[in-house]
């Protein structure tokens, strides 16, 4: 080693000490990006790491990312998970993988870039809360001397790794605007919560005659222009220092409720919804008042989500951004697929972006599909982001969609047709979507802005800010590009109450500027300002730089083939493009579905590789198609692609997805249904919960006969609220297929209590599901289950526990050496003896007995070996599932109040409901959101240890004898 490298290893010893005494150990527990061998297209690599494990984990949490690379990961010889080149974090709950002393990670991956990586963390907490990670590094090996793992940078110095979902939670208020109505002033500064080193200043608060402000950009002289509420537009004026304002004056008075304000091309231009028209201003004699007005396009509709933002894009056009009370546009240049709505509902309304020249003389319809997105921002690789709105009378549905970042690319199509009312006019997640780069989840999206040219330190001068007016939060959400797309994750920047956000923008000063109102509520005017210690950008990792080279790459070849959206040309460019680069192979295929012509396609398409782009040319493919066309392309679909189990999970879903879209074109043949039926049915079900899922909804409808019974034992199987009424959607019509038994569990699934939480549609839709149901049942059947149809599920009653004394406190290795049973040989009456007299059916289903404040044991034994089972009973707190957990909340007027949160039909209910008793779940106590101080988790479960202390060794193992065996084989 020369004295360079001595030199170097030195300070980098020494700047890990200095982080550890500062941030601690915890902090260097990061992984690497880790790669051996060539690193090529096409080159693959075997990665191992062997660890030990001592006692029994109350957790093990994994995550999973792979760049540039396709990767599967398994724990002792068993296929865990998979993370795709292009796709999100995959995490995994593993504890049901680890074994008692040596495990073994393995990470198989197959480049498809010239820059693979793979990082994995996995983050262990034992029994008594101590933590422990195990991260990929170089000290991972390979199955051979030969190739060394390097590592390509610590995945820790990127900002969005260690992020997590800045949660809304029930306990937080969606009302809290409300407290603006009757303000008289802005929420004091002091009262904002920042990140460190940040400042918010009150500069103004709105006066009477001022009304409520929606909308704020600076003019080139770094005045504030504010747009009101009701109508007109007020200029402000700042002081030389910029500490205050000096002056104000109304530069309009007749646009009204402008949500869009731009200052471009020597003039104004207001996006006005109420007027419902864009407008440019100008001043053209220079005397510093607008005396030219033009209305550049007319937006016709209505006005709830309505005309919002403008943005300027970097070739100098106008982006207009609408909500789904627009009317789509007619007569312009469409860049979206002609074909889009071809199987579907056709919808006249949905959220969508304009882009239109600076005299308005030329309109393109740039993207859609989306609900009501407010805000529009082009970060600096000319690339355009939004925040769209959730429909949160969908919640807790399969359909709901959460509020969601999204990256605005040339024809996408987001998924968003009007309300979805009774039924979804089809799950908005189909790939032939455009997916959504970050979800949110619940919020009530406002502005959006870049921080471009802003004095922040360097990680969020590049931050995408995003504003929830409901919750009064302003989240900074950390993108990195990932082929010609992005990933990112998000934290809150700053929140306050009330603090109802409608705009913000960065002025000349570097200072982000931002306003409250809205509703007719108290507007105020904030700056905040980065007043901590200078930060010099940090030097980037090696994979860092190579995914944005690549990153560049791949945004330059998915801008050549955009270039052919609505233009009236013939793509004739090449389809072997980085083909799982999802925005690459959705823009050829729309570029495709515009040349309309199958014969001018047809012998490219055949010839194209078969990787995770070739899906969406299929898809392409079978639009362009004629009807009658349909069969033979059916055939050769499954003939050439015979070995699609060995894909990639969401090629796999975009694979099946194009046969149920197939059959919503119209009535296929009795043979090419019994082929399609025939090539999945052998996978059905398979090990991913998403793709069951997928194929439930495909086979379902195809064949019924053979599908049915697979389906309702997953119904049984998933204690997930969205996959039982995926299912349940699913099953409802089929008529064949049926037992006594299966049509029971069907209708029972239904009939709990509390079983389905969500937005105002879930009644509904519980209602529909089963009045569509019971349309299949003949008249005979409806008599055998009608005691289902209206039931009402309460909790059984307290049995008489007076005379049960202490038997032993019992711990697992007690009755461990007795748990190799036949279960079917205990005496299962007793056990479910047992089941009412230790109280379990206060809080749990099993079959159609029981509560619902805890989890479902009717098929407990699929999801649980007989020993993990056991150890939950004797200590409930080692493992708290995450919907069970209970919560401790500090009241404002000195109370402590600890229960099980109770989901409410509606987040913007201004009570919070807490069960404080388990033994009584159906007490309920609402208490005012605006009186809770704090809420924390407890980690101590509702359910209390010692239950089974009062009972012998035979009546617990009964006990599980009777919980394992389930409902359909119950003992009398």
């Amino acid at each position: 080693m020369n004295r360079s490298q001595t030199s170097q290893s030195g300070i980098q010893l020494i700047l890990c000490l200095v982080l550890v005494i500062l941030i601690g150990p915890a902090a260097l527990a990061e992984p690497d990006w880790i790669w051996a061998g060539a690193r090529k297209t096409e080159a693959r690599v075997l990665l191992r790491h062997s660890f030990q494990v001592e006692g029994e984990n109350r957790s093990a949490r994994l995550r999973m990312v792979a760049d540039f690379a396709f990767a599967e990961l398994s724990i002792n010889g068993k296929l865990a998970g998979a993370a795709e080149a292009y796709g999100p974090v995959v995490e995994l709950d593993v504890s049901g993988f680890l074994l008692p002393g040596r495990n073994e990670l393995r990470l198989a991956g197959r480049s498809l870039a010239d820059s693979p990586a793979l990082a994995v963390s996995l983050e262990l907490v034992d029994e008594k809360g101590r933590r422990r990670t195990i991260t990929s590094s170089p000290r991972w090996q390979t199955d051979t001397d030969e190739l060394k793992v390097e590592s390509y940078g610590d995945l820790g110095f990127e900002k969005w790794w260690g992020l997590r979902p800045p949660a809304i939670d029930e306990s937080d208020d969606y009302t809290q605007w409300k407290r603006a109505s009757n303000a008289r002033a802005g929420t004091s500064s002091a009262e904002i919560e920042l990140l460190s080193g940040y400042r918010a200043e009150l500069l103004r608060s709105a006066g009477k005659d001022e009304g409520s402000w929606v909308s704020l950009a600076f003019d080139p002289e770094g005045r504030l222009t504010v747009a009101r509420e009701d109508k007109g537009l007020i200029r402000y004026v700042f002081s030389a220092d910029r500490k205050t304002i000096s002056s104000s004056e109304l530069i309009d008075g007749e646009l009204r409720e402008c949500r869009g304000l731009l200052y471009a091309h020597g003039g104004l231009y207001v996006n006005a919804n109420n007027t419902k028209g864009l407008y440019r201003l100008r001043d053209t004699d220079g005397d510093g008042t607008f005396d030219e007005k033009k209305l550049l396009h007319s937006s016709p509709g209505s006005v709830g989500h309505g005309r919002n933002a403008l943005a300027l894009g970097p070739e100098g056009d106008i982006y207009v951004i609408h909500g789904d009370a627009v009317d789509l546009p007619g007569a312009i240049v469409d860049r979206t697929s002609p074909l889009r709505q071809r199987g579907l509902p056709s919808r006249p309304r949905e959220g969508h972006v304009l882009r239109i020249s600076p005299d308005g003389s030329r309109k393109e319809l740039f993207c859609g599909g989306m609900r009501n997105p407010f805000g529009i921002a082009f970060n600096t690789d000319g690339e355009a982001f939004t925040y769209d709105a959730d429909a949160e009378f969908d919640m807790g549905s399969p359909w709901y969609r959460p509020t969601q970042v999204m990256h605005l690319s040339s024809a996408a199509d987001f998924g968003w047709r009007a309300v979805t009312g009774s039924w979804p006019p089809y799950f908005p997640d189909h790939p032939d979507n455009t997916q959504p780069t970050l979800d949110i989840g619940k919020g009530s999206p406002t502005g959006v802005r870049f921080g471009t040219g802003s004095h922040f330190p360097p990680e969020y001068s590049k931050a995408l800010y995003i504003l929830d007016w409901a919750y009064g939060r302003i989240l900074a959400v950390h993108l990195v590009p990932r082929g010609s797309s992005y990933i990112g994750a998000a934290e809150v920047f700053l929140r306050g109450q009330p603090l109802n956000l409608t705009d913000l923008v960065f002025g000349p000063d570097g200072a982000m500027y931002f306003t409250t109102g809205g509703r007719k509520t108290q507007s105020a005017l904030y700056r905040v300002s980065y007043s901590g210690p200078k930060i010099q950008a940090r030097a980037r990792t090696r994979q860092e730089k190579e995914r944005e080279a690549l990153a560049g790459e791949h945004r330059k070849r998915r801008r050549e083939v955009e270039a052919h959206h609505g233009a009236g040309k013939v793509y004739d460019g090449p389809l072997s493009l980085p083909s799982d680069d999802a925005r690459i192979a959705q823009a050829v295929r729309i570029a495709l579905e515009h040349a309309g012509e199958l014969p001018a396609t047809k012998t490219r398409l055949r010839n194209t590789n078969a990787e995770g782009g070739a899906v969406e040319l299929l898809a392409a493919e079978a639009k362009i198609a004629a009807p009658g066309q349909l069969p033979g392309l059916v055939q050769r679909w499954l003939l050439e692609n015979r070995d699609w189990k060995s894909w990639a999970l969401s090629r796999k879903l975009g694979f099946v997805d194009l046969f149920r879209r197939v059959l919503a074109r119209g009535q296929l043949p009795a043979r090419s249904r019994e082929l399609i039926s025939s090539a999945f049915q052998e996978h059905f079900p398979s090990a991913s919960g998403e793709l069951n899922r997928a194929l439930a909804a495909l086979l379902v409808e195809l064949d019924p006969a053979v599908s049915v019974q697979k389906t309702v034992r997953l119904l049984a199987d998933t204690a997930v609220q969205e996959e039982r009424l995926h299912y349940l959607y699913h099953l409802r019509s089929a008529k064949l297929g049926w037992t006594p038994a299966s049509r029971r569990a069907f209708f029972d699934s239904l009939s709990s209590p509390r079983s389905f939480i969500g937005g105002r549609g879930m009644p509904g839709f519980l209602k529909n599901i089963q009045s569509d149901a019971r349309a299949t049942l003949s008249a005979a059947e409806k008599k055998v289950f009608v005691d289902l149809f209206e039931k009402i599920n309460k909790p059984p009653p307290l049995p008489d526990l007076s005379k049960l004394q202490l038997v032993k406190e019992w711990k697992l290795e007690d009755l461990e050496t007795g748990l190799n049973f036949e279960a079917s040989t205990r005496d299962r009456a007793n056990g479910r003896k047992v089941f009412a007299r230790a109280l379990c059916g206060r809080c749990h289903r099993r079959g159609p007995e029981g509560g619902v404040a805890g989890p479902d044991l009717t098929h407990v034994s699929r999801r649980f070996s007989r020993r993990d089972l056991l150890a939950e009973i004797l200590d409930p707190s080692r493992s708290i599932a995450e919907n069970y957990q209970s919560f401790v909340l500090e009241l404002k007027d000195g109370r402590v109040l600890s229960g099980q949160v109770i989901p409410n039909l509606d987040y913007r209910d201004p009570y919070l409901h807490l069960a404080l008793d388990p033994l009584q779940p159906d007490r309920l106590t609402r208490i005012v959101k605006t009186s809770i101080r704090a809420t924390r988790r407890s980690p101590v479960s509702l359910m209390p240890a010692g239950l089974l202390n009062i009972f012998s060794r035979k009546e617990i193992l009964d006990l599980l004898a009777w919980i394992e065996l389930g409902a359909d084989k119950d003992g009398k």
